[in-house]
């Protein structure tokens, strides 16, 4: 079943940023600040992406923050991510979201203006699976 849930998949492939391997973000967990490091995310880069999907539809964004990939807007508590591969060109990371579910997501850094995101799971118990190739387009405006 494919299905999109209320976050920006390129701000999730472009705006990508948050595992732990690299560069690194941050995220409130348990009431303190984990910094994550994901090295093919750091590379991505900021600015205006757009995304395709599986269904050929596409959305334009500005990605301010790339690990964005790694959470679904509609899910306000804290995150766990655990990641399972990191690689300076590939990133897998597993998330748990407190009371919302948990998802599975592979990223692929062609280059810092290329990346292609495949996510899978279920979040407000709601399955979703989606692929979305994107790419930066230039500077948010």
């Amino acid at each position: 079943m494919s299905k999109r849930i209320g976050w920006v998949p390129l701000a999730m492939v472009a705006g990508l940023a948050m595992a732990a391997a690299g560069a690194s973000a941050r995220q409130q967990a348990g009431g303190g600040v984990r910094t994550l490091d994901v090295p093919a995310i750091n590379m991505i880069q900021k600015g205006k992406w757009t995304a395709r999907d599986s269904e050929d539809k596409e959305r334009t964004m500005c990605v301010r923050d790339p690990y964005q990939v790694l959470r679904p807007a509609n899910v306000n508590t804290p995150c766990q991510h655990v990641v399972l591969e990191s690689t300076a060109s590939r990133a897998t990371v597993r998330s748990s979201c407190a009371g919302h579910g948990t998802m599975l997501t592979r990223i692929t850094v062609d280059t810092p203006r290329q990346v292609t995101v495949d996510t899978q799971g279920v979040i407000d118990g709601q399955p979703f699976s989606e692929i979305y190739d994107a790419k930066r387009v230039g500077d948010c405006s």
